[in-house]
């Protein structure tokens, strides 16, 4: 386990250290001898979310490649904006890495009327490492006899209390999927915003909201154990910790197919040779079976793509997020 930064001790940062010297020959060696410092991985939001877990099963497939003491440090708070503002103003060598999902870099600019960090401007991305679908599902609150997206649109119209549904924020992925949905049934569904996606799921499993869209890593367990229903996800392809689960596109709504992402991103500052490195580096990591292993486990795929193509996505999906919010009308938060 990648324990925090406060967590090392001096005798901690010796073993490491000694270690990396008989360890295996590793991408970017001369700049590991270069330099003593850890990196540290920086993470938005509190630890034993799905961003943390990735962010520690990536610090611990790293730390041979790099022969570098890797730490992960939460900086949590404003949904997530403390960190890139953080990681934009640290030193640009290399030391210090944004794990960020989707929404802090390509729908922020869009959902918040000012924000602290500009994501093309002071952040270089260094490597899209991860993707994920969502899963729309429904709780106690929804009869045993919906079972399909249909099915809930035509129930959630049926009385005015059934058009509520949640997410774990405001302005996120899962927020507009369910506006979406709701205007797919000609109707108004009601936002309920979360902090997070726990809280989310569990009013969901109180029946205090009837359906939830959420990460899987949140819901797996609870599908497992019947309590809650998934009636699509969101990607492309089924996802394969449900494949008896039809995609929201299979169900005849494409314009709500969608994934969400994990990447790393470093100060835009940094040399170009560091970023090759960490890129090398992250590449190889992301092979990893034990890293394959425990991505699978949160409903994650590995799925790497290099900084420049990674940025090319980036400026598209930021491009059609707008168009997005402009379409349904949302105004941005202070």
């Amino acid at each position: 386990m990648v324990r925090s930064r406060s967590q090392w001790s001096r005798r901690d940062f010796a073993f490491a250290a000694a270690s990396t010297l008989t360890g295996p020959l590793a991408v970017g060696t001369s700049w590991a001898q270069a330099s003593g410092q850890p990196v540290r991985i920086i993470v938005g939001f509190p630890p034993g979310g799905s961003s943390d877990v990735v962010a520690r099963q990536l610090a611990e497939a790293l730390r041979p490649r790099l022969n570098r003491v890797i730490l992960v440090e939460n900086k949590a708070g404003a949904a997530g904006r403390i960190a890139p503002e953080f990681v934009k103003s640290a030193p640009a060598d290399g030391s210090v890495i944004l794990l960020a999902p989707n929404p802090l870099i390509t729908q922020y600019p869009s959902v918040y009327k000012k924000l602290t960090y500009d994501p093309v401007r002071d952040l270089t991305p260094l490597a899209k490492v991860a993707s994920y679908p969502l899963f729309i599902s429904v709780g106690p609150a929804v009869p045993d006899s919906v079972k399909t997206v249909r099915q809930y649109l035509d129930w959630a119209n049926s009385g005015p209390k059934n058009g509520f549904f949640a997410s774990p924020a405001t302005g996120s992925t899962p927020h507009f999927v369910g506006v979406m949905l709701g205007r797919a049934a000609n109707s108004e569904f009601t936002h309920v915003p979360y902090k997070g996606d726990a809280p989310a799921i569990q009013d969901l499993l109180g029946g205090q909201v009837p359906m939830s869209i959420n990460v899987p890593a949140a819901q797996l367990p609870h599908i497992a154990s019947g309590k809650l229903r998934v009636l699509a996800t969101t990607g492309a392809q089924r996802s394969p910790d449900l494949p008896g689960t039809p995609t929201i596109a299979e169900q005849g709504f494409d314009a709500l197919q969608t994934h969400d992402w994990f990447g790393l991103f470093i100060p835009a500052a940094t040399p170009t040779a560091q970023a090759q490195q960490l890129q090398a580096a992250i590449r190889e990591a992301l092979e990893e079976p034990g890293l394959r292993e425990g991505f699978r486990k949160l409903g994650v795929q590995p799925a790497f793509v290099k900084g420049d193509d990674f940025a090319r996505q980036i400026r598209e999906e930021t491009v059609s997020f707008a168009a997005l919010v402009k379409s349904v009308g949302f105004v941005p938060e202070e």
